[in-house]
């Protein structure tokens, strides 16, 4: 005798944990953003770039993997504004001038685009999973 399973019974096993032990939508955000700044700076401090962009890649899939199904269109569509907000501020922070720090950004997207594009395609593929 064979069992079929839905999808949503299926992919609830596949999380094994209680629907209300996942962050919100809001949740979510806040970790990718606190996440993306904590991984530039560690970043810049280390003087390894690809750090950054491997944080925000963990950073922007396992949130689509952790939030709840109702939450997860912020989470699919801010991460890269997130990534920029918070390399912004970090290049504010830690650059010496105005000029210092809009290079810095410019510099550090363009380095990032190809993780950028990679975790953004993943959390989408993540939150097409869900539901």
């Amino acid at each position: 005798m064979t069992t079929v399973l839905s999808r949503r019974e299926l992919f609830a096993g596949w999380r094994g944990r209680r629907p209300g032990d996942r962050l919100t939508g809001r949740g979510g955000v806040l970790v990718v953003f606190a996440g993306c700044f904590l991984g530039l700076l560690i970043a810049d401090w280390a003087n390894w770039g690809e750090l950054a962009d491997a944080v925000f890649f963990m950073a922007s899939s396992l949130t689509a993997y952790y939030v709840r199904p109702s939450g997860l269109l912020p989470v699919v569509v801010s991460p890269p504004l997130l990534f920029f907000a918070a390399c912004v501020l970090e290049k504010a922070v830690i650059s010496a001038g105005l000029l210092a720090a809009f290079s810095g950004t410019v510099v550090a997207l363009a380095n990032s685009a190809g993780w950028l594009f990679a975790g953004t395609g993943l959390t989408i593929l993540i939150a097409l999973a869900a539901g």
